[in-house]
């Protein structure tokens, strides 16, 4: 996946949903001027983007979570149903997340890219997006760990009975050939490393981090960095 900095502007647009009409005209005017995207306000908290705003653009959509409960959130979110696990543009990403919630795992498993709570500045705000639209996950890396070896048992029981249904407990052999570069980049990713923490890890540029990631992606065909990472703990363990 590229990153921000390897998209124009207009690649992008942003839709802004939440309860609050000054909170969500905040984040609009904060996102036209740290990024210059295009930004819709979404009208009420229950708004989603049409798909002929999308077009063929990326969406980042922003949800401010002010005054909202944990079953309002995952309703919201349930209302795209499995759609932003395997979408590559929708991005979305959640601020003022009340962390007393706890539903950091389940948004994740829904598809989030990532979750922010109320004590941010503008410059972490502004890290945060650009993490996001550059393809990184934004929760903490214990959460990331969990998430994808729970889906690493269930897919290895899901190949056991598939296996005993078809008296086969062989896998079949994949048609992917992964450098041994990109076989640890891979890796890192399977257990929950950001970009930075790659290239401290394996002493490498970001900017061949990023290269890298792009080429993994393309060569297991995935659509982002959870799928990726899934991909790897099935394969690569």
């Amino acid at each position: 996946m590229a990153s921000f900095a390897e998209f124009s502007v207009h690649d992008w647009v942003a839709y802004v949903v939440g309860r609050h009409n000054t909170e969500r005209g905040l984040l609009a005017s904060f996102l036209e001027r740290e990024f210059g995207f295009f930004c819709q306000v979404a009208e009420n908290e229950y708004d989603r983007p049409t798909s002929k705003m999308v077009g063929d653009h990326r969406l980042l959509l922003l949800r401010d979570c002010t005054g909202d409960d944990a079953t309002s959130i995952t309703s919201y979110l349930d209302a795209f149903g499995n759609s932003l696990l395997g979408n590559d543009k929708i991005y979305v990403a959640l601020i003022n997340l009340d962390p007393g919630f706890n539903v950091e795992d389940s948004m994740l498993r829904l598809g989030v890219r990532g979750v922010i709570d109320a004590k941010v500045t503008s410059k972490l705000l502004n890290r945060f997006i650009r993490a996001i639209i550059g393809g990184e996950l934004w929760f903490p890396r214990h959460l990331v760990s969990r998430c994808i070896l729970e889906s690493r048992v269930q897919s290895f029981n899901d190949d056991d009975v598939i296996d005993n249904n078809n008296n086969n407990p062989s896998k079949p052999l994949l048609s992917v050939t992964l450098s041994d570069r990109e076989r640890e980049v891979l890796k890192e990713i399977g257990i929950g490393s950001t970009n930075d923490q790659i290239a401290d890890h394996l002493y490498i540029s970001r900017h061949t981090v990023k290269s890298h990631v792009y080429r993994i992606f393309k060569k297991i065909n995935v659509p982002n960095r959870l799928q990726a990472a899934l991909w790897a703990s099935k394969y690569l363990a």
